[in-house]
């Protein structure tokens, strides 16, 4: 079972436990990622993503990154997602993007 904090995004359940949270549902045209981010109580912008209370943002040593589908983009939160896309968020020193992104066939 899942909890909807917003009506206008949530994510989808499935029927098999580990495949949830791969298909965001969105309810209406133009919602940006931001509102899908803050109804899990999780912020979300061009510096850092922060998840119960632990922050991951640029340093000299990591980068956070924004990809859909293969391409990267610097829309980040302000993103509106059409049919079908896949969003990859990266953290790090970037040399694993490769295999994130191929990890769900671009």
């Amino acid at each position: 079972k899942y909890f909807i904090k917003s009506a206008f995004v949530h994510v989808e359940p499935e029927r098999n436990p580990e495949e949830t949270g791969k298909i965001i549902h969105i309810h209406a045209k133009g919602v940006p990622l931001w509102l899908f981010f803050n109804s899990l109580e999780v912020e979300f912008d061009t510096q850092c993503f922060k998840i119960n209370k632990k922050k991951y943002c640029n340093d000299m040593n990591n980068k956070l990154k924004f990809f859909v589908n293969g391409v990267e983009n610097k829309e980040f939160e302000n993103y509106i997602s059409k049919d079908d896309d896949k969003i990859l968020i990266s953290y790090g020193k970037g040399d694993k993007i490769k295999e994130q992104l191929e990890s769900f066939s671009i």
